[in-house]
């Protein structure tokens, strides 16, 4: 097996970004209580620019930066973001492994040959982070263990075979790696200071001081023992809720916010090679009461910006009661979402754009004001057609054939010469399709309908009226 190993440092940081918004000032700084004390556990590159460091007490770093945004870590939200991540990287492998607080693992031997190499499935993974907007540090390595390590502390490391596990790791320094601090403190005293002082020390004696656990973590690591990790099974659904930091009525903050949202829904989606075309949106006020906002796509799609446009396109005429003090997604009906067909001419494009700006129209204007022409089985041309909601179905019909163009009323045709004349002479081209219907409603009709082409070579649609024998025109063949 070979395990790719994800490290993400500033999952915290990006947990925390969905919950702020463009118009808060920055630095910022995450905190976690260790022992009586709060540390800085991350901060983003303005707060460090002021001299705030990770690990510092949050005293001395608000000393520094006077205007420092201070929040606590929230693991739930953590886990939920890794979760997304994890979802979205099942697109690369079928075994994905969470490694919390800050990895994924991926095992990927066997996806190597699809993936033309390591080199290039790597670059894949960093270019698909980036345009979701997150980072990650990366090594591969036959123990997930190692891999994890490695990601940590020698990103872009890669151990191809279980024999090199000794010296690849030879040189990681103790004190960074992610063990229990106790036991960082007993080897200090030790004076071990790199993972090679330690490799080579009997087993017995590090199981008598520091448990029977230690030696065999690390033999889990050195590929000496096994080390079964349990793959991560996606949910059947998306659901996600955010605590603001403080409560806002502001459009543009909320939909900072859900874009965060939808670029995570996104990711889900991506992974699982699924789409949605209906979400459901709940904002939570001050007050304890609720705004419910269903969005509709137009067609099952998993682009975040699609689902930006429309949602921001509904908050623009939504009337909120209180301020917003959490925002929520929840796409509970997801669809298979097939690839792309492609044609050989024009832009294969334009059906998904035309789905997306029926569903923008209908979140600006009203549902009620975007509507579709279906058929009804009728067979007076007048009233074979009627408004109905988007999306609605026609029934089939058997019908003769119908123009593409029918005028809004009939014209009266002349005749010259014993022809009947609309610009030009016509002559009938088929037998009478005869139409005698709609006694019941008081609109009854009782016509010969024909084709007829003219020298031009246009064709049109006429009928005589039986009941007086004078002649129409009602429609045109494109």
């Amino acid at each position: 097996m070979l395990w790719l190993a994800l490290h993400l440092p500033f999952l915290p940081l990006d947990a925390l970004h969905q919950s702020l918004t463009p118009t808060q000032p920055e630095p910022w700084a995450v905190v976690e209580q260790r022992g009586r004390q709060e540390q800085v556990l991350i901060c983003n590159a303005a707060a460090q620019a002021l001299g705030v460091k990770p690990g510092m007490r949050r005293a001395a770093a608000m000393t520094l930066a006077a205007n420092l945004r201070i929040a606590r870590r929230q693991p739930q939200q953590e886990l939920a973001l890794l979760e997304s991540l994890a979802a979205w990287s099942l697109q690369y492998t079928p075994t994905v492994c969470l490694a919390p607080p800050h990895g994924l693992l991926l095992e990927i031997e066997g996806c190597l040959r699809y993936f033309k190499g390591l080199g290039r499935l790597r670059k894949l993974i960093a270019q698909g982070l980036v345009e979701h907007g997150w980072a990650a540090q990366m090594a591969a390595a036959p123990s997930p263990l190692a891999a994890t390590w490695l990601a940590q502390l020698r990103p872009q490391t890669v151990i191809r075979s279980p024999e090199g596990l000794a010296d690849g790791l030879a040189s990681l320094p103790i004190a960074a790696l992610p063990w229990p601090d106790d036991t960082l403190r007993q080897l200090q005293a030790l004076g071990m200071r790199q993972f090679a002082d330690i490799h080579s020390l009997p087993r017995d004696g590090l199981a008598h001081r520091l448990g029977h656990a230690f030696p065999c973590m690390l033999d889990q690591a050195l590929g000496l023992q096994p080390d079964p990790r349990d793959p991560f099974e996606p949910p059947d659904r998306f659901e996600r809720t955010v605590a603001l930091n403080w409560a806002t009525d502001q459009v543009e903050a909320l939909g900072f916010v859900a874009k965060r949202l939808f670029t995570e829904l996104a990711a889900f989606l991506m992974g699982r090679g699924l789409g949605v075309q209906q979400l459901h949106l709940t904002m939570q006020h001050e007050d304890s009461s609720k705004t419910e906002v269903t969005l509709g796509l137009g067609k099952p799609t998993r682009a975040a910006d699609a689902m930006l446009a429309i949602c921001r396109e509904r908050l623009a005429r939504l009337v909120l009661p209180a301020p917003v003090e959490a925002m929520g997604i929840l796409a509970d009906q997801l669809h298979r979402l097939d690839g792309q067909v492609l044609t050989l001419f024009g832009n294969a494009n334009q059906a998904e754009d035309f789905d997306l700006l029926r569903a923008r129209l209908m979140a600006r204007l009203g549902e009620e004001a975007v509507q579709s022409i279906v058929c009804v089985a009728d067979h007076r041309p007048e009233h074979a057609w009627r408004w109905a909601p988007c999306g609605s179905a026609s029934p089939q019909l058997t019908l003769g054939e119908r123009p593409a163009w029918l005028l809004p009323e009939p014209q009266s045709l002349e005749l010259r010469d014993g022809h009947l004349w609309h610009g030009e002479p016509l002559q009938l081209l088929t037998r009478a399709e005869r139409i005698e219907s709609g006694w019941w409603d008081g609109d009854g009709v009782t016509r010969d309908y024909y084709q007829a082409q003219g020298a031009s070579g246009r064709r049109y649609w006429i009928y005589q009226q039986r009941s007086t024998d004078s002649w129409y025109l009602h429609g045109l063949f494109a």
